[in-house]
């Protein structure tokens, strides 16, 4: 089942009051969608009728209607307006609704409540700020959500890469706790650079990687050795059906230029290219061939605290 509290679901731009959107996410089957001022809305993406995904309805004035047999659903209650074959003096039944879920919507991203409860907390995508250009995708990816956290940890380059720079398995410190993640960093090169000695401990570059103790946002950093950022990414991440994962992000590239990034890293950032790349398909072998180091520590820190009965009077 999915952690409680707010998962960010796909791109805002993804989400329009043309065609509804339908997304999967740990066992929640939803449906998002504008209304004409353009708030978002997100409702369980079945028909109380005869059980017909609402994605595949269309948007109207008044909220979703069904493809199957035209139901209108409102978007901030769930409740059904408006059932074709009753007549004007006929009320709909109040039984006749499906489920609503709270949307917030914040830095380019649609996020959803999933819990019980109300709503509590920053949501994931609040400590991203874009500036300048963005880039953005999505993609669903042959891989578990708890192994593609884990090798986000233990293996980055097997997810994603950043344009012109390769990553060492070279840790720069022991695994830590920052507001709400676990953060790793390790070291990089330009990718014109000879890879230096295993005892050299000084990188050009800095890669860091905060992967969430609860919920999806994974937030990756390129640093240069001042630690000042030149690439910022920001991943949502949730289970899928069938052992895969679902992926939406948006990154972007600082104004600094550090003074010994090569001529193609410069060409390309001049004519706006992506300065990074996120995998859609991912090597099976290379992930298995992957060491289990901070992964490990990721699930003792994600694991719930027990208290021993002996301790409670």
């Amino acid at each position: 089942m999915t952690t409680p509290g707010w998962w960010a679901m796909a791109l805002s731009e993804a989400v329009n009051d043309q065609k509804p959107l339908a997304v999967a996410f740990g066992g929640e089957e939803l449906v998002l969608f504008r209304n004409a001022a353009g708030q978002a809305f997100a409702l369980e993406d079945r028909c109380p009728h005869r059980r017909v995904p609402l994605a595949l309805g269309r948007v109207v004035e008044s909220g979703l209607q069904c493809g199957y047999h035209g139901w209108t659903f409102d978007g901030a209650s769930g409740g059904c307006t408006k059932i074709p074959n009753l007549n004007d003096d006929e009320r709909v039944p109040p039984r006749y609704a499906v489920r609503a879920v709270q949307v917030s919507e914040a830095n380019g991203f649609v996020h959803v409540w999933l819990g019980e409860g109300a709503s509590q907390g920053e949501l994931p995508s609040s400590d991203y700020r874009p500036s300048g250009r963005e880039f953005t995708g999505s993609t669903v990816v042959n891989m578990s959500h708890d192994q593609y956290l884990a090798a986000m940890l233990d293996g980055p380059e097997c997810l994603l890469g950043f344009t012109h720079v390769r990553l060492t398995d070279f840790f720069l410190g022991d695994l830590r706790r920052e507001q709400g993640r676990v953060v790793l960093e390790r070291g990089a090169v330009w990718s014109t650079q000879f890879l230096p000695s295993q005892f050299v401990v000084d990188y050009p570059l800095i890669v860091r990687t905060a992967v969430p103790l609860s919920g999806g946002s994974i937030r990756m950093d390129l640093l240069n050795e001042e630690e000042m950022p030149l690439v910022t990414l920001m991943i949502a991440t949730g289970a899928n059906r069938r052992g895969t994962t679902s992926l939406c992000w948006r990154g972007f590239v600082t104004e600094h230029v550090p003074a010994k990034a090569p001529l193609r890293w410069r060409i390309a950032r001049a004519f706006s290219r992506s300065p990074f790349r996120v995998n859609h398909l991912i090597d099976g072998v290379a992930v298995a061939a992957l060491l289990q180091a901070p992964s490990r520590d990721l699930r003792a820190f994600r694991r719930p605290h027990l208290i021993p009965a002996s301790a409670i009077v």
